[in-house]
């Protein structure tokens, strides 16, 4: 990723600069195919749908010629993948070059025609017209002009998205899901919005476990969806605040309470994630921008967010809790992702100092209680002196059946939850949700905001 950055500054710089009459012999519409084992036009049966208009996106490459014979090039309708001729891994060959077109095209098929986002074979360089395809370069293959690396996405010259990857990144049955992470890099920047860059990680897996959720994940007749990732450096770290170092690549449950809004909030939901992948105004936090876009207080989205992770209550939740419960079989991660008040005078608790959440951290908090009584009562007390602390607290009930029932939200004094016989567990959730959010560098810490409980059953 410090590679886009780098390439983002460039790109602001070149793009009132940048002749792109200049780079006229990159623009060609010849396919060439080096490589005796490859073709240069995937015409396989499996992919003879996507690639019948192939015309309409042209070749282009900003760092070799189409004519130089030291690359090897494959195409299909909206990409391009190059390669070098020296693999040093022997795995380059024409059916992988070939798999990896198919489940490439499948995958931007997902994001545009099922997700909704916009195309990515326009410059966003004013300079530029037409459409052309996206390149995708195969690093440990001898391209001498292309960082190695393992996956990136980056921006080239002439203003566009393109990804390296190595071989073994790249696999093609079951589709990898290294490739939808870097193109949804891809559509991220194409889609316009400002997308600051350590939400750029979270974005890219959100928008690769919407693919992994659908029927799009597949290859050869074989339908690997509905899958899923998980978050679970996100849960471990759950009183830090994000996105962190520590969970930047999956402080992506925010964008989930968004996107499906389980809440039916006005104002969230599918055009919502759309309408804030393409804002482009440039706020302080990413949460300022989530609120403009959505005209919904951060506030509530952070504790309605929060406390769906009790029981992973999204549309993936089966998914989640099979990840969940695996977490919980390692020693030591039960503290990690719950927290133990401690007893205080007066029968308080109080939030031990290790776990007070950060700014848009938060706790989720068992409650030892009698289930046979009818109702219980949390009273809440903020303890934090610093302006504007505030957070937003819900009391969460379990099911035998595995349902989940939620008290309203509040911040301070007393809040119930009826009980209804049927409960396993019963949870507080905290959020810590101040007033003014501040802009963190991943590296480091926020300021804690501690509380104190009283409980009760009746």
């Amino acid at each position: 990723m410090k590679k886009l950055v780098c390439c983002l500054l460039m790109v602001f710089l070149l793009l009132n600069v940048t002749s792109y009459g200049a780079v006229a012999d990159l623009l060609g519409t010849a396919k060439t195919a080096k490589a005796e084992d490859v073709e240069s036009v995937i015409t396989t049966e499996s992919t003879k749908e996507i690639t019948k208009n192939a015309d309409e996106y042209k070749a282009r490459d900003a760092f070799y010629s189409l004519s130089d014979s030291s690359v090897n090039r494959a195409t299909s309708e909206h990409f391009q993948i190059i390669w070098g001729n020296n693999d040093t891994t022997g795995t380059v060959n024409r059916n992988f070059v070939n798999g990896n077109l198919a489940n490439i095209e499948s995958i931007r098929s997902f994001y545009m025609d099922k997700f909704g986002l916009g195309d990515i074979g326009t410059s966003p360089n004013p300079q530029i017209s037409g459409k052309y395809k996206t390149n995708i370069y195969i690093a440990s293959t001898g391209l001498k002009k292309i960082d190695e690396d393992w996956a990136y996405m980056s921006i080239d010259r002439d203003a566009f998205g393109y990804i390296v990857m190595m071989p073994a990144a790249m696999r093609v049955d079951p589709p990898s899901w290294v490739v939808p992470h870097e193109l949804g890099h891809v559509f991220t920047y194409h889609n316009g919005g400002e997308v600051p860059y350590e939400w750029y990680e979270a974005v890219a897996n959100f928008l690769r476990n919407e693919y992994l959720g659908s029927d799009y994940y597949s290859y050869g007749g074989t339908v690997y969806g509905p899958d899923s990732d998980f978050f679970a450096p996100f849960i471990l770290n759950s009183e830090s605040h994000f996105p962190h170092v520590k969970n930047w690549y999956d402080a992506w449950p925010i964008l989930l309470y968004i996107h499906e809004n389980p809440d039916h909030i006005n104002g969230l939901g599918h055009q919502a994630m759309l309408n804030l992948l393409s804002y482009s105004g440039k706020d302080t936090t990413y949460f300022e921008s989530m609120e403009k876009v959505t005209g919904v207080s951060i506030k509530e989205l952070l504790g309605g967010m929060a406390r769906r992770l009790v029981t992973m209550d999204f549309k993936s939740q089966p998914y989640y809790l099979k990840h969940l419960d695996e977490l919980l079989r390692t020693n030591g991660n039960y503290e990690k992702i719950y927290t133990t008040l401690k007893s205080d005078k007066g029968g308080w608790l109080t939030v031990p100092q290790n776990k007070a959440p950060q700014q848009t951290g938060y706790n989720i908090v068992p409650l030892d209680i009698d289930l046979s009584k009818a109702s219980v009562t949390v009273d809440f007390q903020g303890t934090s002196t610093a302006k504007g602390a505030d957070w937003r607290a819900s009391i969460v009930s379990v099911t035998h059946s595995g349902d989940t029932r939620y008290s309203t939200m509040w911040n301070k004094g007393k809040n119930s939850l009826k009980l209804q016989g049927d409960e396993k567990t019963v949870y507080l959730v905290v959020s810590a949700t101040p007033d003014t959010i501040k802009h963190f560098n991943i590296e480091e810490d926020g300021e804690t905001y501690p509380y104190k409980v009283k409980v009760t059953t009746k």
